[in-house]
């Protein structure tokens, strides 16, 4: 049955429609709703009791209220845990997608650069002219094995003619010796750069592969006409998204990451055992409320599609991460990690609807308040009544006050009941919102250094294979520096994320760069351990990097600081070192946009990358600039391990922050299980929580204390008191001199009274002052939410006072009253005692007397024509 356009009955609540097929996977929801139900059961009870007996204030409307706020808490729970789970589900598929086309778009420059290596097109030349030589074709073998020695993510290179036939293979033995392919044919159209190809390939011995593959055009660089052939690199799919998807479902139980094609057949799964290989895989929307029927088993899932990277969106694969639906909401949330503070200002965590359940609940809380109050002030009032006028045979009224009095603690007992449940469900609404925040920091700080990484791992890659460069070899060799320019300027335009590529011979002066606009490098000698770092090199498989600072080679000025890699060039024939490559990592951007790839949406998010010693190496907010000293203390940063992450809260421009940091831990070869050292890379996350609340402001009044509502020995004199708070104290008056707790109502402007009086209100047909007890006591009004109560003197003229809030009519015994030790201003001739509980606790007894003087003769002075009771 359906409420409204979006609302649907279950089990007598009524639900969002994207989460009622759900409920039956939420055991937090029963947790909370079984109690509630059982607590409003009660409830008709007691409604019932009191109308029979005619003793209990009408609860209808409280009932009411009570109920509707159950299916409102109920529903947001709900919500906030299909929210939270599909949040999990939806960030690590569109990561694993987002970090595979990253991967991905480095294979089409390799391939292009690749395809360009003169060996590769000598081959080709002597193939042509009916010369190939098994040596030729053993020397290119092993020139491969050395490019994939540096490049980890290739599992084989295969040079074909235009025919088909191969002629040089990486592992021959796994590659057909024709491979007719129509899919790979289609590199040798001039209007593509590659072709990218996947499945069951003669490539890999009829294997299923990755395949990249580009034109290669003779020495005479002819075109369609010229001696052509096929270079075809295999990536190693398989190997970079199972280690991937290990690493993403690690933390979310019995999950499966899978990567499908265009038609959703499912190419690569984390788990065959649930989602085997070439299964249909439907996409589960929000529409379906992200459930997935899958060989009869219900799942979470979610499906994302590549965001992109420098134009390139891969293949027109999508990612899509599954969770049983049994499992998917079955953790119970963790408790509140030590540190966390809960005095935080969270309502820009929360939506509209979420921020009002407690809003709403404190109203329905004060009403039932003022209606427990009317009634037990009214039942004490008949009680002290009977005891005045001597009626003692009224044995009947005095059960009947008694009754009255019980019936009205057990509705005070069950609505306090229903008043602990509604706050731990909103507590835990809260701690769940926040520990998502904190997973997320640490979540996002692992992706973005996870994606640096990456990045980085590629450019040790690129210096070392642009180095064993036939045409570079022997333009350094030969000091041709045009040809070395042409060279540099045809790589550069296939790797976009340099900022300049250049070589130098062995004294370390500039031979040639890549970009015409940055000439005046030619012939400087170049400065920094790097530089002779690249030169002493002697193994083709090493490389340097410099620290991250200025080298004169980066930003407008070239102070700016960067990263610069360098490999040194061997002499074409192996014999010795003839300079050096460096490549000059464009760091300003590239690190803004990896750290923003890894930040969620969510206004005011930050990340910055830092290094162990505490320098800021990039920022995704303007905030802080490359070089500048990390804003904030983290002692975690010096003694974090690699590859691990923690969270945290820090204080950020008056704002409380929650925090991850994770460490590098490198990627593949690169980087790992090297010692800590000064100069490591960690991403710092961080996510704005809120501002901190002042002392008090977070926790709100609370019940009345135990202290007072402990009955006190039989036999003693006794007193009752009608409690309230005001500005975080606990006061009081004897309940005699209280007449009614009153609904919220409009109050008339006084505009000349005194700041401590807010008016004049209605009551029984007079016109009463209203005295804001926080204005006057601690010159803190109470606000717009103040409750309001009449209070009467001992001669019978009435008054209503403003308070934070009700507390409870409770009796305590007169040997807690003593004197007030202090009459500051206003209660110098006031009748002010203390009321001691059983501890620390003290509540500042008051006089209705001394209130109405404070206003008695402003009322008589200035407004002479109101009647004042």
């Amino acid at each position: 049955m359906t409420q409204g356009s979006n609302k649907v009955y279950r089990k007598g609540l009524p639900f969002s429609a994207e989460v009622a097929p759900l409920l039956h996977a939420m055991p937090l929801l029963e947790e909370y709703r079984e109690p509630l139900l059982r607590l409003q059961g009660a409830w008709d009870s007691l409604a019932l009791l009191g109308q029979m007996s005619g003793a209990a204030t009408d609860m209808a409307d409280t009932r009411t209220a009570f109920e509707a706020l159950t299916g409102r808490l109920l529903d947001s729970l709900a919500r906030r845990q299909l929210r939270h789970a599909v949040g999990h589900l939806q960030g690590r598929s569109q990561v694993a997608i987002d970090i595979l086309v990253r991967n991905l778009f480095e294979r089409t420059a390799d391939v292009g650069f690749l395809a360009s290596d003169g060996p590769l097109r000598a081959l080709l030349n002597a193939d042509a002219a009916g010369e190939l030589d098994t040596g030729d074709v053993e020397a290119l073998r092993r020139r491969f094995a050395a490019y994939v020695a540096k490049y980890s993510v290739y599992d084989q290179v295969v040079l074909l003619a235009a025919d088909g036939r191969r002629l040089a293979a990486l592992d021959e033995s796994s590659c057909a010796p024709v491979v007719d392919d129509p899919r790979l044919q289609g590199a040798f159209d001039p209007a593509r750069a590659f072709v990218e190809v996947h499945g069951p390939t003669g490539l890999l011995g009829g294997r299923s592969g990755l395949i990249y593959a580009a034109a290669v055009s003779g020495s005479d660089g002819a075109g369609s006409g010229g001696v052509r052939g096929l270079l075809c690199l295999s990536f190693k799919l398989e190997d970079e998204m199972l280690g991937l998807f290990r690493a993403l479902c690690a933390g979310v139980p019995r999950s499966v990451l899978v990567l499908k094609d265009a038609q959703g057949r499912v190419l690569l799964t984390s788990d065959p055992w649930q989602i085997p290989l070439g299964a249909p895989l439907a996409d589960a929307g929000e529409a379906q409320g992200w459930r997935l029927d899958f060989a009869g088993r219900d799942y979470l899932a979610c499906e994302s599609a590549a965001s992109g990277y420098e134009g390139y969106f891969g293949p027109g694969w999508r990612a899509q991460m599954l969770q049983p639906l049994q499992h998917a909401f079955a953790d119970a949330p963790a408790e509140r990690q030590a540190g966390r503070a809960r005095d935080l200002d969270t309502r820009e965590l929360f939506d509209e609807e979420l921020r009002s359940i407690p809003i709403e609940a404190r109203r329905i809380q004060r009403e039932l308040s003022r209606s427990l109050w009317n009634g037990k002030l009214k039942s004490r009032a008949q009680a002290q009544h009977g005891v005045r006028t001597g009626e003692g045979a009224v044995a009947g009224q005095a059960g009947g006050n008694a009754f009255a009095v019980t019936l009205l603690n057990e509705v005070e007992r069950t609505g306090d009941q229903l008043r602990q449940v509604f706050e731990r469900a909103i507590a835990q609404l809260e701690d769940g919102a926040l520990d998502a925040v904190f997973d997320g920091a640490g979540f996002q700080s692992e992706l973005a250094i996870s994606i640096v990484n990456r990045n980085l791992y590629e450019r040790a890659n690129d210096c070392r294979w642009w180095a064993l460069d036939a045409r570079l070899q022997r333009a350094l060799a030969t000091g041709d520096a045009a040809s070395a320019e042409s060279v540099l300027a045809s790589i550069h335009a296939l790797y976009t994320v340099y900022s300049l590529l250049l070589v130098f011979d062995i004294a370390g002066r500039v031979v040639a760069v890549s970009d015409p606009a940055q000439a005046h490098h030619v012939g400087r000698s170049l400065q920094g351990d790097w530089v002779s770092g690249a030169l002493g090199l002697r193994d083709a498989g090493q490389y340097v990097v410099s620290s991250h600072a200025p080298s004169g080679l980066y930003g407008d000025d070239g102070h700016a600081p960067c990263l610069v890699y360098a490999a040194g060039v061997p002499h074409p024939d192996g014999a010795a070192t003839v300079g050096g490559i460096a490549i000059v990592f464009d760091g300003a951007p590239q690190f803004r946009a990896m750290l923003r790839a890894a930040l969620p949406e969510q206004a005011g998010a930050a990340a910055l990358l830092v290094t162990r010693a505490g320098e800021v190496v990039a920022s995704s907010d303007a905030r802080w600039a490359p070089g500048d000293r990390l804003p904030m203390a983290l002692p975690a940063l010096t003694g974090l391990p690699a590859d691990q992450h923690v969270t945290g809260e820090l204080e950020l421009d008056g704002r409380v922050h929650a925090y991850g940091l994770a460490m590098s831990g490198g990627y593949r070869e690169y980087r790992r299980l090297t010692p800590p050292d000064a100069s490591d890379l960690a991403a710092l996350v961080m996510l704005p929580l809120g501002e901190r609340l002042a002392a008090g402001e977070s926790s709100g009044a609370g019940a009345m204390a135990a202290a007072f509502t402990s009955a006190p020995p039989a036999g003693t004199k006794t007193l009752d008191v009608a409690s309230f708070l005001v500005d975080q104290q606990w006061l009081g008056l004897p309940a005699m001199q209280v007449v009614a707790a009153l609904e919220r109502q409009r109050i008339t402007a006084w505009p000349t009274a005194p700041a401590a009086v807010r008016g004049m209100l209605g009551f029984e047909g007079r016109m009463l002052p209203v005295l804001d007890l926080g204005q006057l006591l601690f010159h803190r009004p109470c606000g717009e939410e103040a409750a309001l109560m009449v209070c009467q003197t001992g001669a019978g003229q009435r008054l209503v006072l403003a308070v934070q809030q009700l507390g409870q009519v409770f009796v305590a015994g007169a040997e807690q009253l003593q004197p007030s030790p202090t009459r500051p201003g206003w209660a110098a001739q006031a009748q002010v005692h203390l009321l001691k509980g059983h501890g620390p606790q003290m509540l500042t007894l008051l006089d209705s007397d001394d209130l109405w003087r404070l206003v008695n003769g402003v009322v008589e002075a200035q407004a002479p024509a109101l009647t004042v009771d």
